[in-house]
């Protein structure tokens, strides 16, 4: 006759168990296949709304739909709100309302269609890099030169700089008392250049190799350049810096510090062929964990809980804590952009997707 396991044994069994999976996958470093992840999960999208043209999130359960120069804000149903046809160029759009240039002319309008600001005689060329709350960073370019601009929300001028050469991307502290911006110089140099509150560059740094991202975050200055990942403070002094076997390809800095990258690296002196590996720092500088992908992604998106990255295929799902989630079939994704509740949409070719919590699990 067999024995039969209590049942307060067979509990504590799989106690056990359970415990040393999740160690496992929370500690374990070493670059493993998606597929091994035994909470990892094939979902098809929840899809809560599909639009012509391009979707962003406008507050609350209410978003922005442009498609072929119309303009509209849609509750999550589908129902206009209110319907328009600006003329111009759209630069941006988000909760903070919409940005449209006509030429050397940029406005904002509100979340109910109207005019918020207006400002003629602007820069030729204008882009959005940043909009953080009631900031918006702005750059575009005059007489040879790009020019770096700081409006606060009625559009009034905070500070302007003028560089040679092309700012390629910024980030602004919430209450505008800091400013990052990536550059390449006119030597072809990256450069990462932090603005006080009053235009006033605190320091500007040359980095050995090309400056991938920069983002200001509570601690500091958060960067990922091809070969490493640091911390400055907001005098210039490096507070943790991560090196990376191989070339970063892909990466994104969360709003809370939490570091996400994707570098190429060969497998064994045989390899001829690089593989892609995800590495996941904490705001400290910590490795969290790192994977080996099957895919070369073409984006990566920290947003909230949840790190995305996406392939050719679809989108693969992480937690903060390292943890395959979930893994989306939806082909042809362009960007992600972030949404109420963890939700997100999905940008392709010419619709957009809202998606249900891509993390929730089942």
């Amino acid at each position: 006759m067999s024995r039969r396991l209590s049942p307060k044994t067979s509990f504590l069994s799989g106690l056990i168990l359970v415990l040393m999976l999740a160690l496992t996958l929370v500690n374990n470093t070493n670059p493993i296949g998606f597929s091994k992840n035994a909470l990892f999960r094939v979902k098809t999208p929840e899809i809560i709304l599909e639009a012509p043209g391009r979707l962003a999130w406008a507050g609350e359960d209410t978003y922005y739909n442009y498609s072929k120069g119309n303009l509209k804000k849609i509750q999550q149903s589908g129902r206009a709100i209110w319907n328009d046809t600006p003329e111009g160029q759209l630069l941006w759009m988000g909760p903070e309302g919409v940005i449209i240039s006509q030429g050397n002319t940029i406005c904002m309008l509100d979340g109910n269609g109207e005019l918020n600001f207006e400002k003629a005689d602007f820069f030729e060329k204008p882009r959005i890099l940043c909009v953080q709350k009631q900031y918006l960073l702005l750059t575009g370019r005059n007489q040879g030169y790009e020019f770096a601009v700081l409006l606060n929300e009625s559009g009034d001028v905070v500070w302007q700089l003028p560089f040679k050469g092309s700012l390629i991307s910024g980030s602004v502290h919430s209450k505008g008392i800091y400013t990052a911006l990536n550059l390449v110089d006119e030597k072809v140099v990256s450069r990462m250049v932090v603005v006080g509150s009053t235009g006033e560059i605190l320091w500007n740094e040359t980095p050995s190799t090309l400056v991938y991202q920069v983002k200001v975050v509570d601690e500091g200055i958060g960067a990922i350049v091809s070969d490493r990942a640091f911390l400055m403070d907001y005098k210039g002094r490096l507070l943790w810096e991560y090196p990376f076997e191989g070339h970063v390809i892909r990466g994104d800095i969360g709003d809370d510090g939490f570091i996400t990258v994707v570098v190429t690296e060969k497998i064994g002196q045989l390899s001829q062929y690089p593989r892609p590996k995800v590495i996941m720092l904490s705001s400290h500088g910590n490795l969290v964990c790192s994977y080996s992908l099957d895919n070369l992604p073409n984006l990566v998106n920290k947003s909230k809980d949840f790190i995305y990255i996406v392939d050719d295929y679809g989108v693969m799902v992480l937690s903060q804590e390292g943890l395959l989630v979930s893994s989306i079939k939806l082909k042809g994704i362009k960007e992600l952009v972030p949404a109420e509740s963890n939700h997100i949409i999905a940008l392709q070719e010419d619709k957009s997707s809202l998606l249900g919590d891509p993390g929730g699990r089942y």
